[in-house]
């Protein structure tokens, strides 16, 4: 499992610096906000490539037995994750992210978590487990430098993210098993 350790730390090494205020401004005044975001979207890719082209040569041992409450759940909370991150990860000037203010890292948690436990593998431990103190973290960190969404909130916008979200879902469901191997719904 070495390359997805490897490919996590890449992605997340390089997301951190960006949720750390402090960290971010000190690389960006070195590098430049342009260089800073190219080393950030090829280190995030590298770790990506690195998780997706190991995944089926680490061992699917098992840790734990899968929630089937979660599998029950996964559709239900995973549009729901979907349509957060949309709505956080375009900006979509809604009431989502003007009340939530993050609503893509609480996508990214709702995500996690419910795959987390979904599963009990090795494996997907590590990946999704990761993804979830990620988030708790981004969280933590934006609550404590007081970031904050400051938009006007329009209806529409929210509209957009949820068709938007509800399509992706609708996609990754239908798709899950030629894109991870695995089925989205539990089977019988």
């Amino acid at each position: 499992m070495t390359p997805i350790y490897l490919g996590l730390t890449l992605f997340f090494v390089a997301h951190l610096s960006s949720v750390l205020p402090p960290m971010r401004q000190q690389i960006v005044g070195r590098i430049g906000v342009n260089a800073w975001r190219g080393v950030h979207s090829l280190l995030s890719l590298a770790g990506l490539v690195l998780v997706g082209m190991n995944w089926a040569q680490a061992p699917a041992t098992a840790v734990f037995a899968p929630s089937p409450l979660a599998w029950m759940l996964a559709p239900w909370t995973n549009t729901l994750a979907l349509i957060l991150f949309v709505a956080g990860g375009f900006n979509f000037p809604g009431y989502l992210r003007a009340r939530l203010h993050h609503p893509m890292v609480i996508g990214v948690l709702i995500w996690s978590l419910t795959h987390l436990f979904a599963n009990g593998g090795l494996r997907e431990t590590v990946l999704f487990g990761c993804f979830a103190a990620y988030s708790a973290f981004a969280l933590i960190v934006a609550v404590v430098f007081r970031k904050r969404a400051t938009v006007t909130p329009a209806l529409g916008a929210d509209l957009k993210a949820a068709a938007i979200g509800l399509i992706a879902a609708g996609a990754v469901m239908h798709g899950h098993v030629w894109l991870f191997g695995v089925p989205a719904l539990m089977p019988h």
